[in-house]
């Protein structure tokens, strides 16, 4: 008889974001032959604008549950708790794809993506950092009482490791499964979306949020500390309107453009305008403090754009030896690789070769098949 699984697909958002990546690519990829011994629901929120993936399940062999899931905080808890008061009997494995993981749930699969929260988090100061504390609660609770954990990098598993104390017991529940790539062959394309062209050439492309351990402000002071030494047409193509910046990064914006546009905001880019960004940009650079696995790199290796990066956490693991590596804690290191990157002619192409060969050591399809294998475990 097939084991009952359920994918929990309820943080999927309308808009891009690197979550919805792993969900709708694990569920994309799971392997043809684990059909025959399970049965797949996916749990989506009702009314999920999300065309081509919610077609994609309704198509295939998947049974599809629509509730309406809030997809983090309290909220979401007190969803979940009446959903598996319901529900919870009529699977074998749950996989909550998400850091989420319901206080109600014992034995089921969680993912964490990371835990940038313990060092770094935009937290309203009025919240008195009751967000903090919950999500740390949060996945001090998955970890208790998860049968399984998947980290989507070593440097994650690490992480949870230190911060959480986790002995034997809890540290070998610890399975790391790295992402994929394959959705920049195929994305998504929304018919309501604007293209917006690239430059053709001659900027450094920055694809990222404003979060705080983004490091959009040591990317700032990098670049008009290299100003002198690159030359004079470069430019710093930073993604996004720009309207969440804060007061000290505009200063230096301001004074990067004083005596002409030498870095500038894009807009929301839709996929078809990423795609032509990574591939018009002299190179991708990636300044983070802390990132869970860092999936813009692989997709800077698939359109042979060379990779700048923080030689922190999970990076390094996933660019190898195809990445010029700084401090994102030194502004000065920062500009010292992006004038080197402009200043040694091989620079671009051997980094180019590089990204190619370390492509390969990543797949959808080896995420979803080694999820499987959790699943496997997990039931036997």
């Amino acid at each position: 008889m097939k084991k009952k699984i359920l994918i929990d697909a309820t943080t999927v958002t309308p808009l891009v974001d690197g979550l919805s990546n792993y969900i709708i690519n694990l569920i994309k990829y799971l392997p043809a032959e684990s059909f025959d011994e399970f049965e797949y629901t996916i749990l989506i929120n009702k009314g999920l604008k999300r065309d081509e993936f919610t077609s994609f399940i309704r198509a295939e062999n998947f049974e599809v549950l629509e509730k309406s899931i809030a997809p983090i905080g309290p909220k979401r808890d007190w969803d979940m708790f009446w959903f598996f008061l319901k529900y919870r009997k009529k699977f074998d494995v749950v996989h909550i794809t998400s850091n989420n993981y319901p206080f109600i749930l014992n034995n089921g699969i969680i993912t964490i993506h990371d835990i940038t929260f313990k060092r770094f988090f935009d937290n309203p100061k009025y919240t008195f950092n009751l967000a903090t504390a919950y999500m740390n609660k949060v996945i001090g609770n998955s970890i208790k009482r998860t049968k399984a954990i998947i980290a989507i990098s070593n440097s994650t598993k690490n992480e949870l490791i230190k911060w959480y104390n986790l002995d034997e017991k809890y540290s070998n529940k610890i399975k790391v499964i790295y992402e994929g790539w394959e959705h920049v062959k195929q994305p998504e394309y929304n018919n309501t979306d604007v293209f917006i062209e690239p430059p053709h050439g001659d900027y450094i492309f920055y694809l990222g949020t404003f979060r705080i351990h983004k490091n959009i402000s040591g990317l700032l002071k990098a670049f008009l500390l290299s100003l002198n030494y690159i030359p004079a047409n470069k430019k710093l193509a930073i993604s996004g309107s720009g309207k969440n910046i804060k007061e000290d990064d505009l200063t230096i914006f301001n004074e990067i453009n004083k005596n002409g546009k030498r870095v500038f905001f894009t807009g929301y880019l839709p996929n078809a305008s990423v795609a032509e960004y990574f591939k018009n940009a002299d190179c991708y650079i990636l300044p983070s403090l802390s990132e869970g696995f860092g999936l813009p790199i692989l997709e800077a290796f698939y359109y042979q754009t060379p990779v700048l990066c923080s030689n922190t956490t999970s990076l390094p693991e996933v660019a190898g030896n195809a990445a010029l590596y700084f401090d994102p804690y030194n502004p000065k290191n920062i500009s010292m690789a992006i004038i080197r990157f402009y200043n040694e002619p091989s620079a671009s192409a051997e980094l180019i070769e590089a990204g190619n060969e370390q492509l390969k050591k990543f797949s959808w399809s080896k995420t979803a098949k080694e999820t499987v294998d959790v699943y496997r475990s997990s039931v036997r």
